[in-house]
């Protein structure tokens, strides 16, 4: 079978989402062709990743995350003349729709992934996004099969008037091999650093840092990274920002975390850095947005807070200066996240989509 998969970036590019997108396509590659069309904020290129084909095209512009690429529907619609099943990732407009159409046209069968709860993240643009959800959204997903990636994502498109069944993202066998080290040295944040994930609140977190006797470590990139090392010194928080970074690399920065800080102000449609971290024995401090309160049993194997300086800036005093209460935390955690991880990994694309 032919299988084409259409995502805003994919691996290595990205985050959560490229990840699973990723993890998909491998599972899917072991029987069948599979092609990948993305984005990419470097050159244009065809490559090999594995027996996967990914086709790395630059958008002609970026709205609000959104790569747009003008001419990518008539793209798609060549490549996907000779496919049997189109797959595509949402956490954002436009690819979903192109797959949902080309599909209607060609009379191919498409699934599409979707991994946010709100388009709406409180920017200038959300008057756009509720006209989207509202008239392009509705036309286009009608009587497509769609996925969420959690309960939560499920009960949005629900609420939107489309059914769903839910697969949770699966976690990578190398933070379920990992031994956890329930010590560590610094606080820690993992995100992407772009100026449409401020919702994110790094610079909360920045912030609520001030007074901490503790260093924080930032993995991730981003349009935004040289404003927040400024801010860091500005507020002088002793801050170490290390870009994007390897695999291997992650599982040891979240090994040697004291806790993992996600502080976001809007929908985590599942919250990936989350399951790592507490794989890991990290105890976690998260807002009660999206799926994150559901991962997170308050009191036990993390903190779960309100969005502000305050309550950061506590939660993060009683976890640094109590080891006790923080080695409890992340014995629970590694062991809910093990539970969770657990119903993730039989990630079957074959079984579950076809």
């Amino acid at each position: 079978m032919k299988i084409l998969m259409l995502s805003p970036y994919f691996y290595p590019e990205g985050g959560g989402l490229e990840r699973y997108a990723f993890k998909l396509a491998k599972d899917l590659a072991k029987e069948h062709e599979v092609t990948v069309v993305c984005a990419t904020r470097g050159k244009e290129r065809e490559e090999e990743i594995g027996n996967i084909k990914v086709i790395r095209k630059k958008p002609n512009f970026i709205l609000s995350n959104t790569p747009i690429r003008v001419q990518l529907p008539f793209e798609v619609i060549k490549i996907a003349k000779k496919t049997d099943l189109i797959i595509a990732h949402t956490p954002v407009p436009f690819y979903a729709d192109v797959a949902s159409l080309v599909g209607k046209i060609l009379g191919i069968d498409v699934v599409v992934f979707y991994h946010t709860g709100e388009l709406v993240k409180g920017s200038l643009v959300d008057i756009l996004a509720r006209v989207y959800e509202k008239t392009v959204e509705r036309i286009t997903l009608r009587n497509t099969r769609i996925i969420a990636v959690s309960r939560y994502v499920q009960r949005v498109l629900k609420r939107k008037r489309f059914r769903a069944k839910v697969r949770y993202p699966p976690v990578d066998e190398a933070f379920l091999r990992a031994e956890p080290n329930y010590r560590g040295s610094y606080v820690l944040f993992v995100g992407q650093l772009g100026k449409y994930h401020r919702w994110k609140n790094l610079e909360l977190l920045l912030r609520a840092m001030k007074g901490i006797n503790g260093k924080l470590v930032v993995v991730g990139d981003g349009d935004l990274r040289e404003y927040y090392i400024r801010e860091a010194r500005r507020l002088g928080v002793d801050a170490e920002f290390k870009g994007f970074v390897s695999k291997e690399d992650l599982v040891k920065i979240y090994k040697n975390a004291k806790v993992l800080v996600l502080p976001s102000s809007k929908s985590e449609g599942f919250g990936m850095v989350v399951i790592e971290a507490m794989l890991l024995g990290t105890p976690v401090v998260v807002t009660g947005v999206g799926e994150l309160p559901v991962i997170v049993e308050d009191g036990k194997c993390g903190i779960v807070i309100g969005i502000s300086e305050k309550d950061i800036n506590r939660a993060l005093r009683l976890l640094l200066e109590n080891e006790k209460i923080r080695r409890k935390m992340g014995v629970i955690g590694r062991r809910r996240s093990t539970f969770l991880a657990s119903r993730t990994q039989d990630f079957l694309g074959e079984r579950f989509l076809l």
